[in-house]
């Protein structure tokens, strides 16, 4: 199962890293053939297309109406992810509106040792 397309998030994904990468110790992979988001070698968020999956979320978020995200999980053939949450994000307006969350899940990777 393909779970980015570069064709249809390249202007999106390129608005995204303009952001995250000007936060401290962000640095851009791959992942599952997504782009990923790691700091300190950590991946909090994973662009997939028309969404982001959030890979650390506090429980607050968590709690938000289900209309708000998404189940994130992936399947792949080694194993199954089931707790990240897919937050959908179809343009430059979602990206505003959710970047709070994706500070937030770069913060906690940063405190986990």
């Amino acid at each position: 199962m393909k779970y980015y397309s570069e064709e249809e998030m390249k202007e999106l994904r390129s608005a995204f890293e303009n952001r995250v990468l000007s936060w401290p110790y962000v640095t851009q992979n791959k992942t599952f053939g997504c782009p990923c988001y790691q700091t300190n070698g950590k991946t909090f968020a994973i662009l997939v297309t028309k969404g982001v999956l959030i890979t650390q979320i506090d429980q607050a978020i968590r709690d938000t109406p289900s209309d708000e995200h998404n189940d994130g999980e992936l399947h792949t053939k080694k194993r199954n992810i089931e707790h990240w949450v897919r937050i959908p994000m179809k343009d430059e307006v979602d990206m505003e509106n959710i970047m709070s969350i994706v500070r937030k899940s770069s913060e906690i990777v940063m405190q986990e040792e």
